[in-house]
Formats: structure tokens, sequence, C-alpha cells
């Protein structure tokens, strides 16, 4: 594929569409004009004979005008040695038959193209010379042609266009006067090259001129543009050149590699017999990986194939006055196994980059992504099975019954690519339509049923089934991903430890280091300010809702819990139960009170323990006194704090009435809003009753 790629296509293109123009899209007379025998000669006259030998010729006829070995053409352009033109025709009354009734007035008939039926007598005017016909059927070796309508043999009644334009018109009017074409006549190739000496590339062209049994014509013009390489691949002895072949030979021993690999995966040994695996196919990817394979080798043996039959090849270049169809150049076949090279790679870059998939599925999503792929596989191989039958019978009710007339249904295939087409939106049904509307629209209503109501939302309904049973994987699949991230970073620290990648980089761009520097330090600053200003707003925020609920603040009677050990910002502003504590006023922690005696009960074990040890230790120095004074202010701490707490019950009380009837007063101006709106309502619902009575007495 990258050897593909690193073909220079727009170039072909360019030279393609230089062509194509040429000789049909602003040619005098269009390809597709061609619709019979003498619309084929006109479009000879106008515009092929003036394509190949310029729309100038009185050049040629000129006394001292020596014809040019390779002819030559505008835009650094030359005819790449001769080009020839055949015909295949088939015998009259082969293949078709005419009624007894009327042979008296079409005594022959013409049937379709076929090896068989492929008629090889010579025909024609005599030569002067022999007395036999001047048209013979001639044997030639080479691939067969594919065309719209059929396949057709190598070989034919054939004739050649020289750099000499003189003899290559007086061939022209010879077939042309002689009925070298006529009712029999089934296909028409015209083969020429052209080579550009400016870019080093040459085109293989082919015009190919169709006709069924019912003198229906159809014209295909193929292009394909070559490169040195694709003949030799050591043509221009490049750096590139040798680089492809180079990599090409260490894909055939990758490829070598691999299948040895999979095959010893699906072999077996049972006491020195081999056996097959057969669970070994049960798995798609390894399905897949055959067919990756399998195309690799058929593209590395066509490539050979290629080179092989292009070894052969030779332009003529010689004398222009011996140039005849032995000399004719036919690269036909090596075009041929070039474009379906290239078919093969398209394909099998799709294949390739679809399995990659399986090597990326270490991604927590890829993962999910290919596991309900997996799950919904044999739903899937049922609803491909249904689908199938469903579209196929389709393809054969719009071909019966369209066929005749649209050109669209004329084949199988053609009706499949359309009725496909359509599933992506990419059809015109109002042919369909238009051309039988009762049965056009009774079809095109059923296909819409079956494909798109059924099959389709089937398809989904399978996908949907199995990703929502997946659904509960993902907290594993999100860990997995957290594991991932965290691999990947110790790597990179690891890497940036071996290699010092920022020593280094300090070292080697100390200016862009810098500045990378002070960016960061700016950037860590402003989030840094930006959290403060959060911070900020949110104490104004819980200060703001302080100040409008008043007494009906529910976080009123506790007050904030304050750990020595605590540095945490967010416990300090915290209202809830667990970060505060309840609002005794004066009272504010068990030190206060008096360690024993009465109020023993407010201590917890540890410090009851404690409060015992230290009455101990001040009965024995005799302070009483102290002790007294110490239970005084213990009890007064206590009535103290009972006051607190039953003002604040009085206070939460009124502000909660407050808030309440605040609430009640905002409910009933809601209220009395509504009542007028419903008022106004019910007025217009009797003014609306009072016109229908009025309209009903007209009536």
């Amino acid at each position: 594929p990258l050897r593909a790629l690193g073909e220079p296509l727009a170039d072909f293109r360019a030279f393609e569409g230089f062509i194509r123009t040429r000789f049909d899209s602003e040619a005098p007379m269009k390809m597709s004009d061609v619709k019979s025998t003498s619309s084929f000669w006109e479009y000879v006259d106008q515009s092929f004979m003036p394509g190949i030998y310029g729309a100038d010729t009185r050049k040629y006829f000129y006394p001292d005008y020596t014809p040019d070995r390779l002819l030559e053409m505008d835009g650094g352009n030359r005819l790449f040695g001769v080009g020839r033109i055949r015909m295949l025709r088939v015998k009259p009354s082969e293949g078709c038959k005419v009624k007894k009734s009327l042979t008296t007035y079409f005594p022959t008939c013409y049937g379709p193209f076929s090896e068989e039926a492929m008629d090889k007598k010579s025909y024609g005017p005599p030569d002067k010379r022999t007395g036999d016909p001047v048209f013979n059927y001639m044997s030639t070796p080479g691939d067969y042609v594919g065309g719209k309508l059929g396949s057709y043999p190598p070989g034919g009644f054939m004739e050649v266009f020289t750099t000499n334009y003189n003899n290559t018109l007086t061939t022209i009017n010879l077939l042309k006067d002689g009925g070298w074409l006529g009712p029999g006549t089934r296909a028409v190739v015209l083969d020429f090259s052209i080579y550009n000496f400016n870019v080093m590339y040459q085109a293989v062209c082919r015009m190919t001129f169709e006709v069924d049994a019912s003198g229906r014509w159809v014209s295909t013009f193929d292009i394909e543009v070559l490169m040195a390489r694709h003949l030799n691949p050591i043509a221009s002895r490049s750096t590139g050149d040798w680089g492809a072949l180079l990599g090409e030979i260490i894909l055939v021993l990758f490829v070598l590699f691999y299948l040895l690999e999979e095959a010893s995966e699906f072999i077996g040994f049972r006491k020195r017999w081999p056996y097959i695996k057969w669970d070994y196919f049960g798995d798609p990817w390894n399905i897949l990986d055959w067919l990756n394979l399998l195309l690799m080798v058929a593209t590395l043996g066509l490539r050979m194939d290629t080179w092989g039959k292009a070894s052969g090849l030779a332009v003529y270049v010689g004398d222009p006055s011996k140039q005849s169809l032995a000399t004719f150049m036919d690269v036909g076949p090596v075009a041929a196994n070039i474009k379906t090279v290239h078919n093969l790679i398209a394909f099998n870059t799709v294949l390739t980059w679809f399995k990659a998939v399986k090597y990326i599925a270490v991604l927590p999503y890829i993962t999910t992504f290919m596991e309900t792929v997996s799950r919904s596989k044999r739903q899937l191989f049922s609803f491909v099975a249904v689908f199938s039958a469903l579209l196929f019978g389709f393809v054969l009710a719009y071909s019966v019954a369209f066929g005749e007339q649209l050109v669209a249904f004329r084949t199988l295939w053609s009706s499949f690519i359309f009725l496909f087409s359509s599933l992506l939106g990419n059809s015109d049904m109002s042919l369909v339509y238009n051309h039988a509307p009762l049965l056009g629209s009774l079809l095109i209503y059923l296909f819409v049923i079956a494909m798109f109501f059924v099959s389709v939302n089937l398809f989904y309904a399978i996908m949907i089934s199995a990703l929502g049973d997946l659904k509960q994987e993902e907290g594993k699949n999100a860990k997995k991903w957290e594991q991932q991230v965290a691999k990947a970073n110790d790597f990179w620290k690891a890497v940036s430890e071996s290699f010092r990648l920022e020593q280094r980089f300090r070292t080697m761009l100390p200016g862009l280091y810098s500045r990378m520097k002070v960016r960061k330090r700016r950037m860590e600053e402003k989030e840094k300010e930006r959290d403060e200003e959060c911070l900020k707003r949110e104490r104004l925020r819980k200060v703001a809702e302080r100040v409008d609920l008043g007494a009906g603040n529910p976080s009123l009677g506790r007050r904030r819990r304050i750990s020595n050990a605590t540095v945490n910002e967010q416990d300090i502003e915290s209202e809830s139960d667990a970060g505060s504590d309840v609002d005794l006023g004066p009272l504010r922690n068990k030190a206060q009170l008096r360690k024993g005696g009465e109020f023993r009960d407010f201590l917890n074990d540890g410090e009851a323990e404690a409060a015992e040890n230290e009455s101990e230790s001040q009965m024995l120095g005799g302070d009483d006194e102290d002790d007294g004074e110490r239970d005084e202010r213990g009890i007064q701490l206590v009535i103290e704090a009972t006051r607190h707490v039953v003002d604040g019950l009085v206070d939460r009380a009124y502000g909660a009435r407050g808030v309440l009837v605040g609430e009640m007063s905002q409910s009933r101006d809601v209220l009395q809003k509504v009542g007028l709106v419903l008022e106004v309502l019910q007025t217009r619902t009797k003014d609306l009753e009072l016109c229908q009575r009025q309209l009903l007495k007209h009536f």
C-alpha cells in the first residue's frame, strides 16, 4: 500500500484527463454519440483521426514530408509505436432463429456474441493482386478484453494505423467503403499507447465499442497510466526504485513468516499424524488474517507476472515504412495486471487497517466495541442471511418488472447496485414511479418497509442490545484506561530519566526552555488566583444566604468546628453536622467545666479518669478554695449556655415563622394572579360562546 500511495496519482489523473479530453469529453463528437455503423465512422473522421494526427493535416501532404518514427502529438506526447483496430463478428443464423413464415423477408439473423458463434471467414472486396478477400481473420496471443456486454478473446479482423497519415487514411477509407462493419459486428476495439517524454509516463488506451443483438451500441474508454518501474522494477535505477524493491523483498519475507506462523496455529500433530484444528477457523480474526495474507501473495504474484510479460515488449522505432501489425506492441495485458494490482491493494488496505483495530484493543472503548461485535456475531450472521434474502428478492422483482424499459435494471447486477445505493439515499426512485405508478409505488412501499423499517432497524437493535449488555463493564474499562495512562506516564518518566530529555532540551534550546518554564509558572499562578477567587465568591455567597434568611437560616444554632490538627479550608468552611458543633454560647469546650463532682456526666470515660487523678492531686495540695470557685464557675457556664440555647430556639422559631409567612404571602400573590388569569379566560370563553350562538342563528 505504501508503494501504491507513493505513486504520483495526481500526475496520472492529469495525464489521463488530457487524453479523455482530446478523444472524448471535448472532442467534436463524443464516444457516447456512436449509435450505429455510420456514426462510428463519423467519430473516426471527426474525433479519432484528429486526436491522433492533429486537426491540421496539410503538413502530411507536403512533398518533403517524412513520417516520424514516433508520431508527435501536442504537449510533448507521442504515439508510442503503432495503433491497432480490430473487430469481432458472429456467423449468420448462429445463436438465433427466424420463423419460417418470415424467412422470405428476413433470411438470416445475427445472435449475441460467443466464441462458438464467432465468424472467422474472410470477406470484403477482392485484393487487386491475388483476388482474395482483403479482410482476413488473424489469431494473436493476448488476454481477453472485458466489456459491458461480454468478454472478447484475442484476435479478430485487424488493421493498423501508423505514423504515416496517408497510409492510415487509405486504410480507414478501405474499411469504410469495403463494408468492414456489418450486421454481424459485435465489438470494435482500438488499442494504442501515448508516451509523454516530459514526465516519462505511458498511457495505455483502449476504446471498446460493443454492439448487442438488438443493435444497441455501448462504448467504454479505458486508460491506464504506467511508469517505468511497473514494467521493470529497476528500470529507472533511482534510489526510490531500489528502496521500493527492497521493501517488497522484506514484505515477501514477512508474508512467508506469517503464513508459516498462521499454519502452525491450525495444524497439529497427534501421534506423529497431522490434523486440523477446526476451532481455529471459528475466530473471524484468523479468517481475516488469511484473507489479508492471500491477497498479498496474489499481489506479489501479479507483479512478477507483469514483469515477465513486460520483459518481452519493445516499441518499434525503426523505418516508418515497415510499420505493420507485426510491429504493434500489445501492452494491454500488462496494463490489465497493473489495474488488478491497484484494485487488490485498495481492497487489502481496508482489511489491513480494519485488522489494526485488533492491535489497539488495549484501549478500553475499543475493547467495548470489539466485545460488542463478538457477542453479536451470531445474530449478525442471521441478520445477513435475512437481509441478503430480502434484497435478492427485490433485485429479481425490479429486474423482471422494469428491466426491459429502464437501463438501471437491465441486469441483476445493475439492479443490485441501484437498490443497494437506495439504502444510502443515492438512488432516484422516481424513475420507477414515473414508469409504472401502481406497480412502482407498491414495490417501493414494500422495499421501504422490508429493508428500512425491518432489516435496518433489526441491525440497530442487535448492536444496541449487545452494547447495552456491556454497559456494566464500563467501570472496569475506566479502571483499565487509568492503568494504561499510569503505565504510559511511568514509561515516559523512565525514558526522560534515562535519556535526560529535560536536561538535553534545556542545554540545546535554553531560550525556548526558559519561555516554556515562565509560561508554565504564569499558568500555575493564574490557576491559583482563579481558585482563590472561586473560594472568595463561595464565602460571599454563604454570607449572603445567611443575611437573606435571617433568623430562619438552618445553620443558626451551630458553629464551625475548628480542629487543631486540621488545615483544610473545606473543613473550616463546612456547616454540615459533621463539620460543626452545637452553639452553646460561652461554653465552647469541656475543659471549661469543673473536672469532677456533679459535672462528671459531661465527661467521657477517659476524661473522667483524668479528672479523678487531678482531683486527688489537688486534694493533696490542699487548694480547697479554688475547687469551690471552679464549681461555681462551671455551674454558671451551664446556666448561661442553657439560656443561650433557649434564646436561640425562640429566635429560630420566630425566624421560621417569618420565612413561612413570607413564602405564604408570595404564594397568595401567585394564586391571586392565577385567579385573575382564570377570570380573563372565563370572560373570553363566554364571549366565544356568544359569538358561536350568533353564528348559529345565521345558519
